[in-house]
């Protein structure tokens, strides 16, 4: 099945096949199917056209897609009088447990925004000169691994766009003046005949 330009085969958990999508970790898609009402260990197979529309509509634009709204949980026994939560608690704050945190998914970036993200951050570590950006710029392992050895990966990985980022000119500014040119082959050699 297709979503938004990714592939998504038929036969693995949506959970799984969520991971396609660049800037989607397991604990994201977890709380995404959470938040869609989606069971964990449903298959690509098995969405209804219902989810299948949610679910496109959230990942092609999280910010906007209307979020939980909050409604108080009432404890009530059969017959009796609804009792009331310590700390006037709601559902989403009792499911986001945490010192004041934030659901992640309320600020989710996927694809281009996560990847433009990602690059501006190590664009600004470059700018002020960092140790990381320094790495980042030679290409060398950023987080203390070794390199006399097994650095072939890091090399790989940590490749930025270097246009804009030179810190050298391939060439001497010499202002108003001619660039010099270097000396011809006749020069050379009769330079060097009047040693010998």
């Amino acid at each position: 099945m297709h979503l938004l330009g990714h592939n998504l085969p038929d036969h693995k958990p949506l959970k799984i096949a969520l991971l396609t999508f660049y800037g989607l970790s397991h604990p994201l898609a977890s709380r995404l199917l959470a938040r869609l009402s989606i069971h964990s260990e449903a298959l690509v197979s098995d969405l209804t056209e219902p989810q299948l529309t949610s679910l496109s509509a959230y990942l092609s634009s999280p910010a906007t897609t209307a979020k939980v709204r909050e409604t108080q949980i009432n404890l009530a026994p059969p017959g009796g009088r609804a009792l009331p939560l310590p700390g006037n608690k709601s559902v989403v704050g009792a499911v986001n447990k945490g010192k004041g945190k934030e659901d992640p998914l309320d600020e989710l970036k996927l694809e281009t925004e996560a990847r433009r993200g990602m690059q501006g951050d190590i664009a600004h570590l470059r700018m002020v000169g960092t140790y990381r950006g320094k790495r980042h710029a030679a290409g060398y392992p950023v987080r203390g691994q070794r390199t006399q050895t097994n650095a072939s990966t890091a090399k790989k990985h940590n490749r930025v766009e270097r246009r804009g980022f030179a810190t050298y000119s391939l060439r001497p500014c010499f202002g108003s003046t001619e660039i010099p040119s270097p000396p011809s082959r006749s020069r050379i050699l009769s330079e060097v005949s009047c040693f010998v």
